[in-house]
C-alpha cells in the first residue's frame, strides 16, 4: 500500500535520524566537549543546566511576572547558596529582571499598557539610574567593571523592578503573592537561624566565618550572632525585625480570628529571629516603623499608648540593668550608649570621608567603597574606610549631589506613602498600606546605622514594596 505524503511525515525522535537532526546532535556534542575542555567542571555543570535554562526561558516567555518573583526569591537565597557553591549568584537577579523586560517588549502575546509606567516613582528611579550612569565618567572611580558590579544594588534593580510592578502587578492578588513569598522565605530564614543557634554552624558556614574572616562581627564573647542564610547578622536581624512588625500590625487588623492568630504567631517567631541575630541597629526598624504606624492610625489614644510602650522599653534598656544576663538584651542596650566604641569609630570614619570628599561633589565613584572597592582598589582610602551606614556609602560614592537625589526620592516616598496610608477609606486596604509603610519607614531609618536598604533581600523587597504601596488605592478600580 502506497503511503500518502502526509502519512510519511516524520515525528518525534525519528526526526533526529534525518541529516539536519544528526548535524544538530553533532553540534551539541562538539559544543559540550568544548565547554568541558575550556571550563572543566564548571563547563560540565553549565552543560547539564542548559536544558533547565531552556525550559525556564520557555516558561518565562508566557509568564514574565514569574521572573520578578524568582528574582525576589533569589534575593533571599544568593548569600546562603554562595556559601556552598561559589558562583556569581547575584547576576541571576540581573538576568531575570532583564529577561522580564525583554519578554514584555518582544512577546506580542502579552498586552502591555506602557502608559501605566508614567508615574512619579518610575521617574525618580530613572533619574537616579541616569545619575549613576554618569558616574561612569567620575575620574576618581575604579573603572567600568567596578561601577557595573556596584551600581546594581544601588539603582539598577530599582530602575528595573519599579516599572515592572506598575506594568504587571496591579491587582490585589499580586500583593498577596508578594506577602506570601515574604512570609515563607522569612520563616525559612528564622528556622535556619534557630538551627544555627541550637546546633551550631555547618562546615560551609564555619568556613565563611573563620576562613573568610567574618568571625569578628559574628562571634562576640564566644556567642554567635546568628546570620541564617542572609548576607550577615545585621541584614538577618533587620529583615526579621521588619517582618515581626509587619505581622504584628496585620495581627490587629480587620481580619478573621484565624488570620489574626496566624499573623500574631508569625510576629512572635520573627521577633525571636531578630533577637538571636544580636543586631543593635535593627532596633530602629520597630522604633521608627512603629511610630509611623501609630501616626497613620490618627487615633490619639492608640498613639499615646504606643509611644508610652516605646518609652517604657527605652527606659528599661537605657536606665536599668533588667535582663542583663541575656546576651541579646546586652547588645541592644549597648546601642543606646553614646560612648560606645563602635559608634566612635563610625564617627571617625565619617570625618575621614568628609575630608576626602571636600572637593568631590560627585563622590569618589560608584564601586570605590566597601566590598567592591576592596576588590578593585584594595589600597585606596575609600576601600579601607568602613562606610557602615547606607547613606554614608551613597555620600562616599556619589557625593553630596548623589546623596541629595537619593534622599529626595526617599523623602518623597515617606511623604506620599504616609498620605496614602492615612487617607484610605477601606479598612483592609488601610491596614495593608500602614503595615507596608511602617516597614519602609523602619528600613529607611535603620539604614543610617547599617547598609540595610541596599542589601539583599531587603533591597529587592523595598523595590517591590514601595510601588505596591502606591498602587493600593487603585485596587478597587478597573484598568
Amino acid at each position: 500500500m502506497e503511503l500518502s505524503h502526509s502519512s510519511s511525515k516524520k515525528y518525534g525522535a525519528s526526526q533526529f535520524l534525518s541529516g539536519l537532526g544528526i548535524l544538530i546532535l553533532l553540534g551539541f556534542w562538539v559544543l559540550g566537549l568544548a565547554m568541558i575542555k575550556v571550563l572543566g567542571l564548571i563547563g560540565a555543570v553549565l552543560l547539564l543546566g542548559l536544558p533547565f535554562a531552556i525550559a525556564l526561558l520557555a516558561y518565562l516567555w508566557a509568564r514574565p511576572k514569574a521572573a520578578i518573583w524568582i528574582s525576589l526569591i533569589m534575593g533571599f537565597l544568593i548569600s546562603g547558596v554562595g556559601r556552598y557553591v561559589n558562583a556569581p549568584w547575584g547576576l541571576s537577579i540581573d538576568i531575570l529582571l532583564f529577561l522580564a523586560l525583554v519578554i514584555i517588549f518582544i512577546n506580542k502575546g502579552i498586552k502591555i499598557n506602557w502608559k501605566l509606567a508614567k508615574t512619579d516613582l518610575v521617574f525618580f528611579s530613572l533619574v537616579w539610574m541616569a545619575y549613576l550612569a554618569l558616574e561612569i565618567f567620575n575620574p576618581a572611580g575604579n573603572g567600568f567593571e567596578a561601577w557595573f558590579y556596584a551600581m546594581r544594588g544601588i539603582g539598577f534593580y530599582q530602575a528595573m523592578a519599579v516599572p515592572m510592578v506598575y506594568l504587571l502587578f496591579r491587582e490585589e492578588k499580586d500583593f498577596h503573592t508578594f506577602l506570601n513569598i515574604l512570609i515563607i522565605l522569612s520563616l525559612a530564614g528564622t528556622l535556619w537561624g534557630f538551627r544555627q543557634q541550637l546546633f551550631g554552624v555547618d562546615a560551609a558556614e564555619y568556613r565563611w566565618l573563620w576562613d573568610e574572616n567574618h568571625q569578628d562581627e559574628h562571634v562576640l564573647h564566644g556567642v554567635l550572632r546568628v546570620f541564617s542564610f542572609y548576607s550577615d547578622a545585621g541584614q538577618f536581624g533587620a529583615s526579621q525585625a521588619m517582618m515581626a512588625m509587619l505581622m504584628g500590625i496585620l495581627a490587629i487588623g480587620p481580619f478573621s480570628m484565624g488570620k489574626r492568630i496566624w499573623y500574631g504567631s508569625l510576629a512572635i517567631v520573627f521577633f525571636l529571629g531578630f533577637a538571636i541575630s544580636g543586631t543593635r541597629g535593627a532596633l530602629a526598624v520597630p522604633l521608627f516603623g512603629g511610630l509611623a504606624y501609630l501616626i497613620c492610625t490618627r487615633n490619639f489614644k492608640i498613639l499615646i499608648g504606643g509611644i508610652s510602650a516605646m518609652a517604657l522599653v527605652f527606659i528599661v534598656l537605657k536606665f536599668t540593668f533588667m535582663f542583663q544576663g541575656v546576651e541579646q538584651v546586652r547588645r541592644m542596650r549597648s546601642a543606646l550608649d553614646p560612648d560606645n566604641p563602635s559608634l566612635q569609630v563610625r564617627l571617625d570614619n565619617q570625618r575621614t570621608f568628609g575630608r576626602y570628599l571636600a572637593d568631590k561633589p560627585f563622590g569618589g565613584g560608584v564601586g570605590t567603597a566597601g566590598f567592591w572597592g576592596a576588590r578593585f582598589n584594595p589600597n585606596s582610602l575609600m576601600a579601607n574606610t568602613a562606610t557602615d551606614s547606607w547613606y554614608v556609602k551613597i555620600w562616599a560614592e556619589t557625593g553630596i549631589v548623589g546623596l541629595a537625589i537619593h534622599l529626595s526620592f526617599l523623602g518623597y516616598v515617606l511623604g506620599k506613602g504616609g498620605h496614602i496610608s492615612m487617607n484610605l477609606k477601606d479598612k483592609t486596604q488601610k491596614t495593608y498600606a500602614m503595615a507596608i509603610y511602617a516597614c519602609i519607614v523602619g528600613v529607611v531609618f535603620s539604614s543610617y546605622g547599617n547598609q540595610v536598604f541596599g542589601q539583599m533581600p531587603t533591597g529587592m523587597i523595598m523595590n517591590l514594596a514601595i510601588p505596591f504601596l502606591f498602587l493600593i488605592p487603585s485596587w478597587s478600580k478597573k484598568h
